[in-house]
């Protein structure tokens, strides 16, 4: 099996609708996200999906993300912007995206960072 992974950031805002304490008033963040791949083998080129491909998926799932206040931004008007939940939300995007353009590839995780000491992973 083989894994590849890339990651990204973005500043964006949200506050935690119902939270009891700080973070229910709106605060900011540089997200770090980290989008891993798998599959069980790699094309000709010996590549399981180019890094490239990656980066343009993230890029147009996350671009109303950066610096916006997410709580506004679909889903997040709906459900509650937590680490969690952009984690699920970027993991779901990305797996269709991903099954409809690599053969053999799959995602495998999304994990999301709201700072260097705290993150949530997201797969199925």
């Amino acid at each position: 099996m083989f894994q590849v992974c890339k990651t990204f950031s973005f500043d964006a805002a949200h506050a935690l609708r119902g939270y009891n304490g700080n973070c229910e008033r709106m605060h900011g963040h540089r997200w770090e996200v980290a989008v891993c791949l798998e599959g069980p083998q790699v094309n000709e080129l010996g590549i399981l999906v180019d890094f490239r491909a990656i980066k343009a998926a993230v890029q147009a799932v996350t671009a109303d993300y950066d610096h916006n206040v997410l709580n506004d931004v679909p889903p997040f008007d709906a459900i509650n912007p937590s680490t969690e939940q952009i984690a699920r939300t970027i993991y779901l995007a990305l797996r269709d995206q991903v099954a409809a353009a690599a053969d053999q590839a799959r995602v495998a995780y999304v994990q999301v960072w709201e700072s260097p000491t705290s993150w949530a992973k997201y797969w199925e």
